[in-house]
C-alpha cells in the first residue's frame, strides 16, 4: 500500500501551520515566554498519540510522571535563564498553543505514515542516505586530486 497523497498534504499543512504560528508568536511573546510554552510539547505529543487514529497509543503512568517533571525541570531553567521578565499577550499565547497542537500532531502523523508502509519510507530514506554518501564520496575524491595536482605543480 502506498502512502495517499491526501496525508502528505495534511503533514505539510501541519508543518508550515505550525511554523507560521511559532515565529508569528514572538510578535507577541518573547522568546523566553515562547520557550517556556513550546517546552510543553512532550506532553502533547504523548496525550495526541492516544487520539490519532491509527496509533492509539497508551503510556504507562511513569512516562506522564517523567515527562511533566521534564517539562518543569524546563520551564524552571527557562525561567531562572530569562535577563528578561516575562511578556504575555493573548494573541501570542493562543497563537504558540495552536503551534503546540500542530507539534503534537506532526510527529504522530508522521509516525502513522510510516506505519502505512515503512518498507516505501526507508528505502525513500535509504535511497537519499546512499546518495548523499555518493557525492561526499566524490567530493572527497575531487579535492583530493586537486590537492595532489597543487603539490605536484608546486615543487618544494
Amino acid at each position: 500500500m502506498v502512502n495517499p497523497w491526501k496525508t502528505y498534504v495534511k503533514l505539510s499543512a501541519v508543518l508550515m501551520g505550525s511554523h507560521d504560528l511559532t515565529k508569528g508568536s514572538l510578535a507577541f511573546l518573547n522568546y523566553p515566554v515562547q520557550l517556556m510554552f513550546k517546552s510543553t510539547k512532550v506532553l502533547l505529543v504523548m496525550v495526541m498519540g492516544a487520539f490519532i487514529p491509527g496509533l492509539r497509543r497508551k503510556y504507562p503512568a511513569h512516562e506522564y510522571v517523567s515527562a511533566i517533571l521534564l517539562v518543569l525541570g524546563l520551564i524552571l531553567f527557562t525561567l531562572a535563564d530569562a535577563q528578561t521578565s516575562p511578556s504575555f499577550s493573548v494573541i501570542g499565547v493562543i497563537m504558540v498553543i495552536g503551534a503546540l497542537v500542530m507539534d503534537s500532531f506532526l510527529g504522530n502523523l508522521q509516525e502513522v505514515i510510516f506505519n502505512m508502509n515503512p518498507e516505501t519510507t526507508q528505502e525513500k530514506y535509504s535511497k537519499h542516505g546512499i546518495r548523499v554518501l555518493r557525492i561526499l564520496y566524490q567530493q572527497m575524491a575531487y579535492l583530493q586530486h586537486r590537492r595532489l595536482s597543487f603539490l605536484l605543480s608546486h615543487e618544494i
